[in-house]
């Protein structure tokens, strides 16, 4: 019985089965084409006032003094790391946005209507004599070839006229409207967002500006003019992509040294009430809105408020808020420059379908639900913690790198001067011991310190150092150990945590250079290796003259365990997402492997079980970037697994030319360079015969660890360079503790 009744529930199964499988196969046959038909139809617009010269600071005296409140409290607001490939300008962070991609421009580049004058000849004979061809759109570009043999050598493959094109391809009708043109120079740069690959744009950079004596230069941009422009556009075509180049702002600061100050704070306030006035004409109609800043003016520039502003309204959110989300910097009102480009195809594209040449993903709008979800104030206050991190990072940094460079002077003078005194090892040790545990400090006091001086911030640190280092002193007789526990105990609940403490501390990554936008940068990378080897000698034991294998295995396994937490929080898309140090993190294992486990191997066995090895541990870190595949190093292994040589060797070019110019300009070089030098003398005069065996075996595995980090790391010179400090510091600390013992014991 039991078998007829399997077989009765196997036979039902399989059927329900069939007739499911044929019904959705039916459904979609049905439904396929007339959907793909529907969406072509589809009335879809966007429109992008691009407002160069706008700043948060220009924003906020908008939220607060707007004569239209109800514009500023709806919609979705963001800043934008607007960071080129070069300085910082309008041109180069235009070109930036435009290709998804990091870029620069060129000298003389813009873009000219056709019968217009460029050093006395017309634009269109220009193109007729430079390419053979004139083409037949209304805006040409003499300069192509020039920008696209710099594109040509840019690291970050960055394509010209791929937006425009990709729009084009989706029978997306583009155009651009406006100038940014100052009394020096010509500046239409809102055309490198419409233009295809051959240069082509439509546009008219004339029609909607108008003469006013008052305004500067005497022109401005007429609001009526622009709306009626768009509406002729939307009427001609079903979707759009307009770009209006909103050139006033810009043109008022070309001119605010020669205007008197009173007047230019009414001709500002003026200004940004029109720019207003603009964004909600241009919202009332069937488009969607993006206000955005390809650059911020020079007064906020110099007062480092770099982030640019953007806003954004949706065609049906006149009465909603919303946020912005980006899977590029995993932060919410916080995107990059490359999320830009993508999101606009995006919009047009099926992604199914889309293939982009952007770095960036396409930004998340999500409606908010609770009121107090959406707070352009409290956004604002964080903004600001950015800009104060940003603007106060390089004194603090100096002033901190100094202080450990001379501490590290100064007690290699207390050692090799004063060895026979016992009262200067020991303030030598709580020295060391306050430089070792100065990072933990630095972890956890940022949220608290957004206002003070940068230089009363690093006394803060260093007397909260000698603090804590006194108090681990008092209550462990394994100090160093327990200050590199503290600390990686710490930085691992943090990141588990979400990272709050990291993203605000000075010796973490920054948001305005954009580097990196979360997990865990350089700076500390290299101290969290060094210091989860280092907190878990204690637990080692000490080695004898010659290890037994269970005796090896054993120390090789503890310490393995903690290098698999190591490589999973550093490696993983998740939580570190550092492959740099991940990699290190690997080498170290296979050092390990080998010391203790595979000694006494030939060197060809050695080689076979290191490409295994990195085999294996290439295959893990992938792993762990499958969870979340929007990330650098999942885009990296993707490039290798699709045999993509070229963008891997530019990779490996820009690391080697970052490298090099951290080295030259970067304020972590000195610490480098001394706690090198110094590892390199203790290694020649062969100072490890005062520490125990355990303790000089943990070194090497530190200095393995710190040189691996300065190969192949991106910025390996800083994570060198502090995870040679505390190695550096801990063995002299080691050398000095185990000297003071041996006296006492006589």
């Amino acid at each position: 019985m039991w078998i007829m009744w399997i077989y009765q529930k196997i036979y039902t199964f399989v059927k329900l089965s069939l007739c499911f499988y044929v019904s959705l196969f039916v459904l979609l046959c049905i439904t396929d084409s007339p959907v793909v038909a529907e969406s072509d139809k589809k009335e879809q617009h966007i429109t992008i006032i691009l407002v160069p010269g706008l700043s948060f600071e220009e924003m906020e005296w908008l939220y607060h003094h707007a004569s239209d409140n109800h514009l500023w409290t709806t919609g979705a607001y963001a800043a934008i790391n607007l960071r080129s490939d070069g300085n910082y300008s309008y041109l180069n962070n235009a070109v930036s946005l435009s290709v998804g991609r990091r870029a620069v421009g060129v000298k003389d580049w813009n873009s000219f209507e056709r019968d217009e004058l460029v050093d006395g000849t017309k634009a269109v004979d220009l193109m007729r004599q430079w390419y053979g061809d004139d083409g037949s759109a209304d805006l040409v570009h003499p300069y192509l070839h020039l920008l696209e043999e710099k594109m040509a050598a840019n690291s970050y493959g960055a394509h010209i006229g791929w937006l425009g094109e990709s729009l084009n391809e989706q029978n997306v009708f583009t155009y651009v409207i406006g100038n940014a043109d100052t009394r020096e120079d010509k500046e239409r740069y809102a055309s490198l967002f419409v233009m295809n690959k051959s240069g082509e744009a439509n546009g008219n950079l004339y029609d909607v500006i108008v003469d006013n004596r008052d305004a500067p230069l005497g022109v401005e941009i007429d609001k009526t003019l622009v709306v009626e422009k768009l509406i002729d556009v939307q009427k001609q075509h079903e979707r759009t992509f307009t770009v209006v180049e909103w050139g006033d702002l810009y043109r008022l600061f070309s001119e605010e040294g020669k205007i008197e100050p009173e007047h230019f704070d009414y001709l500002y306030e003026n200004t940004l009430l029109r720019l207003e006035e603009t964004v909600a004409m241009v919202q009332h109609l069937n488009t969607e809105v993006w206000l955005l800043s390809p650059a911020v003016n020079n007064n906020a520039y110099a007062r480092k408020n770099q982030l640019g502003p953007l806003w954004i309204w949706k065609n049906d959110s006149n009465t909603s808020k919303a946020t912005l989300y980006s899977e590029t910097t995993r932060r919410t009102s916080l995107v990059s420059n490359t999320d830009i480009a993508e999101t606009w195809v995006q919009a047009y594209i099926d992604d199914s379908l889309h293939s982009g040449s952007s770095l960036g993903n396409a930004l998340l709008y999500k409606p908010v639900v609770e009121e107090n979800d959406w707070s352009f104030i409290d956004f604002q206050k964080r903004l600001n913690e950015i800009n104060y991190v940003y603007a106060k990072r390089g004194a603090v940094l100096s002033s901190y790198v100094t202080g450990l460079v001379l501490l590290l002077i100064v007690v290699s003078l207390m050692i090799w001067l004063l060895k026979d005194v016992e009262k200067w090892k020991k303030a030598a040790v709580l020295l060391l011991l306050s430089g070792v545990s100065s990072p933990f400090i630095f972890i956890i006091i940022p949220p608290v310190m957004t206002n003070s001086s940068p230089y009363l911030y690093v006394m803060l640190v260093t007397f909260l150092s000698f603090l804590l280092g006194l108090l681990i002193t008092k209550l462990s007789k394994k100090p160093f150990s327990v200050a590199c526990g503290l600390f990686f105990i710490t930085l691992m609940f943090d990141v588990i945590l979400g990272g709050y403490l990291l993203e605000r501390s000075f010796l973490s990554y920054d948001p305005v250079i954009g580097a990196r936008y979360y997990g865990i940068g350089n700076e500390f990378a290299g101290i969290f290796i060094v210091s989860g080897l280092l907190m878990i000698v204690p637990f080692i034991g000490k080695f004898k003259d010659h290890l037994s294998f269970k005796a090896a295995f054993t120390i090789w396994f503890k310490l393995m365990s903690v290098l698999v937490i190591l490589l999973i929080a550093l490696g993983s898309s998740t939580y570190g997402a550092n492959a740099g140090a991940s990699l290190a993190v690997s080498v170290v294992m296979f050092f390990l492997t080998i010391q203790l486990l595979l000694k006494n191997i030939t060197w060809p066995v050695k080689l076979v079980t290191g490409f295994l090895f990195l085999f294996v541990v290439l295959v893990g870190i992938y792993a762990l970037q499958l969870k979340a595949p929007s990330t650098h190093i999942y885009i990296a292994f993707q490039q290798l697994l699709s045999g993509d040589t070229s963008a891997i060797w530019q990779t490996i070019i820009r690391k080697v030319e970052m490298n090099i110019k951290i080295f030259r300009v970067s304020y972590w070089t000195q610490l480098f360079i001394t706690s090198y030098f110094l590892v390199g003398l203790i290694v020649w005069r062969r100072k490890k015969q005062e520490l125990h065996k355990q303790q000089t075996f943990m070194m090497n595995t530190c200095i393995v660890a710190s040189l691996a980090l300065l190969v192949l790391n991106d910025s390996g010179i800083v994570a060198a360079a502090t995870s040679m400090f505390i190695t550096i510091s801990v063995c002299y600390g080691w050398s000095l503790q185990n000297s003071v013992s041996a006296r006492a014991n006589g």
